[in-house]
């Protein structure tokens, strides 16, 4: 548990800061303030192929006070039992983080991934490479908002097209999508278990001018069976974080409702249901089908599963994630 009884994820619904190009850099003033070894600092992308029902997630993962680097890249077609079984499986956990010697401005880890920032906070290049595997990726990301940098001033998120070329075990595919990336740096990332409700990070870009991220608990109006168990929690202190994007306007989510349906068995998400409020007065209803997962561990005590979904809104539809960070408690006492 960490020191206040908080999720390490929560970034609060009270406004933005301002992300700087500075910020596409690694933190060492901030880091500097936490002495905690799970200090950690990270970068993400992501990509898919909704047609061929793969989904893509790229990783950085810098754990400064250890000087260790994780991260790496993973693919998949479909559900998979765990990221092993991915088409696509190169994630180290414990590299050391001399590979970051250029900062961030380009970097290239031990299994071949890399990222170079062309211009800061507008474009991206990633590339990755197994020719013995004949898999290779080769992306181009291109910011279609502005980031979201939360009031807490250690994450952003940003909506991103995508386009390339991936060739998964000598297959090529056209990589003609949206995603959200983040990034996070200052804070600890403890391994404690947390005796808390899932919580899903869920993100979408339907075209360049409308976007949404949102990071809610599991609420007891939209799951009956929270209620009367330690994981119940009203619904207006579900929300952590989360933004709409729309007519050239971004606006701070601060107040959401969640129904979401798992998979009996793996626990993984297969429907969800959202809606967002923000500070503007702006709701929108996002319905979502699950069309790819994995079912990701990044460490042994919490099960962070990673699904592509199919997002519906006003007659319109895209693909985006859906994360979810699960803990023991919660597995054993309500599944």
């Amino acid at each position: 548990m960490t020191t206040d009884d908080k999720p390490f994820f929560i970034s609060h619904n009270s406004g933005f800061g301002k992300a700087e190009a500075k910020d596409e850099l690694l933190h060492p003033d901030a880091n500097s303030k936490v002495a905690a070894d799970s200090l950690t600092e990270t970068q993400y992308f992501g990509f898919n192929v909704p047609e061929a029902r793969i989904h893509g997630y790229c990783y950085l993962w810098h754990h400064p006070n250890l000087h260790v680097v994780g991260g790496g890249i993973l693919a998949w077609q479909g559900h998979k039992h765990t990221a092993t079984h991915a088409e696509l499986c190169d994630y180290r956990d414990y590299m050391s983080d001399a590979a970051l010697k250029n900062d961030l401005h380009e970097y290239r880890l031990d299994n071949g991934y890399g990222v170079k920032v062309i211009e800061p906070l507008k474009r991206h290049h990633l590339t990755y490479a197994d020719a013995k595997r004949n898999t290779s990726v080769d992306l181009h990301y291109e910011a279609v908002s502005p980031p979201a940098m939360f009031a807490n001033g250690n994450h952003f998120e940003q909506a991103l097209k995508v386009t390339g070329k991936l060739v998964l075990r000598g297959t090529s595919y056209d990589v003609n999508c949206y995603c959200t990336r983040d990034r996070s740096w200052g804070k600890p990332r403890p391994e404690d278990n947390l005796p808390i409700a899932p919580g899903s990070w869920m993100v979408g870009v339907f075209n360049d001018d409308f976007a949404f991220s949102c990071n809610v608990a599991d609420q007891v109006s939209g799951n009956p069976e929270l209620a009367n168990t330690p994981f119940a929690v009203p619904d207006e202190k579900s929300l952590y974080g989360g933004w709409l994007w729309r007519d050239g306007k971004l606006g701070c989510a601060v107040k959401a409702k969640k129904r979401i349906v798992r998979h009996a068995h793996t626990r993984i998400p297969s429907y969800v249901e959202l809606e967002i409020t923000d500070d503007m007065g702006r709701t929108v209803l996002i319905r979502g089908t699950a069309v790819a997962s994995n079912a990701w561990q990044p460490w042994t005590n919490v099960f962070m599963p990673i699904v592509m979904m199919r997002w519906e809104c006003e007659g319109m539809t895209t693909h985006g994630d859906l994360q979810e960070g699960v803990w023991n408690d919660y597995l054993n006492q309500i599944t």
